[in-house]
């Protein structure tokens, strides 16, 4: 409301990294509202990237991000394939491919070890098609099961996608059984 937060947000992310630093933080998600406004000044945005490459430098693996209601889906996405090279991955919108909202982090090995549903802040545009002559609570309950829909169709996919790693899992595992060598201690997992 016109009056500069700079130093307060400052002060908040170093706290975060340090944070990540002392609870040695390996995934970091922010759910929301990274800005609060469409059309953030140089000054966020400078903190907003110094930020995520002081990040890039502990030992946090993976950052995800989900736009919420305040933040603009195309100005955080515009960056997307570049920081997706960081491991800082940017859910800005809706994806027409709804997989696209499920994440699969990886460990060093380059073996799945979170399946994450990153479900930006979703529109009305986005879950409900507009009829002509709909009334207010007519609006509000398709929006709703537009949602809810939405939900529903993610979940399914991350449970698809957690079936297939769990299949892959067991299938090097009997390989390495019938190879002789010797099997992980899976309470060792995490």
């Amino acid at each position: 409301y016109g009056k500069p937060r700079y130093t307060e947000f400052r002060a908040f992310l170093a706290w975060l990294l340090q944070a990540i630093r002392e609870q040695a933080v390996d995934v970091l998600v922010v759910a929301g509202d990274v800005f609060d406004t469409t059309a953030p000044s140089n000054q966020a945005q400078n903190l907003y990237y110094d930020f995520l490459s002081q990040v890039c430098q502990t030992c946090c693996r993976h950052v995800i991000i989900v736009a919420g209601n305040h933040d603009s889906p195309s100005f955080l996405e515009a960056p997307k394939q570049l920081l997706k090279s960081f491991n800082i991955h940017i859910i800005g919108s809706m994806s027409e491919h709804a997989p696209d909202e499920v994440i699969t982090l990886y460990d060093a090995a380059g073996h799945p070890e979170l399946i994450i549903m990153a479900v930006p802040y979703l529109r009305d545009r986005d879950v409900r098609q507009v009829s002509s002559g709909e009334r207010l609570d007519d609006k509000e309950r398709k929006l709703s099961q537009g949602i809810q829909r939405h939900y529903q169709d993610i979940a399914a996919i991350a449970l698809q996608q957690q079936a297939h790693h769990l299949a892959e899992v067991a299938d090097t595992f009997r390989l390495e059984e019938q190879a002789g060598l010797r099997r992980p201690d899976l309470t060792a997992l995490r």
